[in-house]
């Protein structure tokens, strides 16, 4: 139930303070933005075409092994009402064996009353191994590749199905989830390098790793004690911006990264994703066509941490802690900026091999920001910020049966701007970040990379008329609304472990317009809606998708496309205009319609984004 932040038109209308910002010492004013509703919820139901069999469904698909896998049931119709982030905890004997590949799948059924979309985390043994949300209404499927985590995922397993229900009774918000999870192991050759020690990060009173930060309680720091023959460490967090910052790119300041720290040294940053729920900015955009990282994440980031073995002691600190939130509360007067983040640091021990001795070589950080920057314009306020990192360790690691040398390199960059008054806003912003890491010796050679690209760039006009009260919440308005949306998922990742090469690159977009009106009755300060009336409705959504997962040049593209249609007041779930799915397999001999694209060219953002921006 979350709002795009610093519309002060909003908190005008609610009675919220509106802070003014300073551009001199002889000038200031107020920053005012549309009102767009977070989350939007409809009580009014609406009629669904089935097709395909899940109302909604992730274009990223993994295409299994040819093998007959092992099925383990996690959770059947696991209920969630007013469940909160209470777990629904099971536990399961997962059978022992080699696994070439394993796969989760989550899904998820909506009934009994009008709900919002929700976020879902399942965890095992306090470990995220899930990240993602719900649709909220009728039915709808997700899967994660959980390989990484098979040496976790044996034997006697505790599983945490988080999905953070509420009821509302009083405004009609009753549905119910149920949730099924079920685990697929396929039989073969297990992937090489695989972690085998996993501690959990933040782990809260619920037992398992989630934390919530905000501008007042903005960093959070935790113990571990690394294994003595530790010979591998790398660091693996999920996120999402909640409350005001569900939609962060459209604030101001509109950038936000993640730092990690260890032991006091900047030593990664995590670029976050702008994912949208399925009542997010316009809810008709996402139905049934979800956007891009929401029923599941699939683009996992992980930060090499092994030259940080240089510092091994009895305990070691990891922090993280988000960027601009602060500015945040300076420039607006409110705290109510969140983000949810959970992760695992993941260790590869071998305890008759301990650490005899280490040399840290290189240690450099630099992290830079512009911090917002106004100017007012003819049209309303601009708004821009940028900056850059550039992160280096290396260290020799002598062992008593070999000695390691690691580099890591870290290097992004992030650019926003916004144009924007009390009934329109433009805002774009630009994440482009690479990360090479490198160990070699006589225990083991391997190599990480990421190149990844995440642009998203909006446009939206609304209008709104009090109709009661605006200063008691909750209160009804007439509402309007019309834009754009274009947001993109570009990323490269190359993971070699002795000869190994698991290679993916995704390259993938979503566009979507139109908009609605209607009676909206404004439920919480965060701008959480139920849409009571609507009078008129017209949304095209479309996604594209072409995927490639290789092992040693061996494997599939994966070719999505698909377009969802809203363009009915009664029939509200929309419908599938068209959609396909296509798997190729790609061999090491070469297939000129099926091999990957050459290194960095799926950086080459879609002309018909360019023709937006430009």
């Amino acid at each position: 139930m979350r709002i795009i932040a610093l519309i002060l038109l909003f908190s005008i209308l609610a009675g919220i303070a509106v802070v003014p910002i300073s551009f001199s010492q002889s000038s200031s004013f107020t920053l005012y933005h549309p009102l767009i509703l977070g989350n939007i919820t409809m009580l009014n139901g609406g009629n669904i075409q089935y097709d395909p069999m899940y109302y909604s469904f992730e274009a990223y698909q993994i295409h299994p092994p040819n093998a007959t896998p092992v099925i383990v049931k996690i959770a059947t119709n696991a209920i969630f009402n007013n469940s909160g982030l209470t777990p629904y905890v099971v536990h399961v004997n997962i059978p022992k064996g080699n696994y070439s590949m394993e796969i989760l799948n989550v899904s998820i059924n909506e009934s009994g009353g009008a709900q919002y979309d929700r976020p879902v985390y399942i965890f095992a043994n306090g470990v995220p191994i899930f990240w993602g949300s719900t649709q909220e209404l009728l039915n709808s499927t997700a899967e994660a590749d959980v390989t990484l985590f098979e040496n976790l995922l044996s034997g006697n397993v505790t599983f945490q199905l988080v999905l953070e229900n509420f009821y509302d009774a009083k405004i009609g918000i009753t549905g119910i989830y149920k949730m099924n999870v079920t685990l697929y192991l396929y039989p073969g050759t297990p992937p090489k390098g695989l972690p085998n020690y996993f501690i959990p990060l933040f782990v809260n009173k619920y037992n398992y790793s989630y934390v919530i930060l905000n501008p007042l309680n903005n960093y959070i720091s935790q113990n571990v004690s690394i294994p003595n023959g530790t010979y591998k460490m790398a660091l693996l967090l999920y996120e999402e911006g909640g409350g005001l910052d569900e939609f962060w790119y459209a604030n101001e300041p509109a950038t936000r990264e993640i730092k990690v720290i260890y032991d006091g040294r900047l030593v990664g940053v995590v670029n976050p994703y702008q994912t949208i729920y399925t009542g997010g900015i316009n809810l008709f955009w996402w139905r049934p066509l979800t956007s891009i990282n929401t029923l599941s994440f699939h683009s996992p980031y992980i930060i090499d941490l092994t030259p940080m073995l240089a510092f091994r002691s009895i305990n070691n600190s990891i922090a993280v802690t988000v960027t601009n939130l602060q500015t945040a509360l300076q420039l607006t007067g409110t705290a109510d900026y969140d983000w949810d983040i959970g992760g695992v640091l993941m260790l590869w021990v071998n305890p008759a091999n301990p650490l005899l001795s280490a040399k840290l070589l290189t240690e450099y950080a630099r992290f830079m920001d512009s911090s917002p920057i106004f100017n007012l314009g003819f049209v309303g306020e601009y708004y821009q910020e940028g900056g850059s990192y550039l992160i280096n360790y290396s260290a020799i690691l002598e062992f008593k049966n070999g000695t390691e040398y690691s580099d890591v390199i870290q290097e992004g960059r992030f650019y926003a701007y916004q144009t924007f008054n009390q009934i329109y806003e433009k805002a774009y912003l630009g994440e482009t970040f690479v990360e090479k890491a490198i160990e070699s010796g006589s225990l083991y050679n391997a190599t990480l990379y990421y190149d990844v690209y995440y642009p998203v760039f909006l446009q939206i006009s609304a209008i709104e008329i009090p109709i009661t009260n605006p200063h008691v919440i909750p209160f009804n308005l007439s509402y309007a609304q019309n834009g754009t949306l274009s947001l993109g998922l570009y990323y490269n990742y190359v993971n070699v472990f002795n000869g190994e090469n698991l290679t993916i690159r995704t390259m993938e977009n979503v566009t979507a317009i139109g908009g609605f009106s209607g009676i909206i009755e404004v439920i919480n300060k965060y701008g959480g809606a139920v849409l009571v009336g609507l009078t008129s409705n017209n949304a095209l959504t479309t996604k594209n998708l072409v995927n490639y997962i290789l092992l040693n040049g061996v494997g599939y593209k994966e070719v999505f496309s698909a377009e969802g249609l809203q363009n009915s007041t009664t029939q509200t779930a929309g419908y599938y205009v068209y959609h396909s799915v296509q798997f190729i397999p790609i061999t090491n001999t070469g297939n000129s319609n099926a091999d990957p694209p050459k290194k960095g060219a799926f950086l080459i953002v879609p002309n018909s984004f360019l023709r937006i921006i430009l």
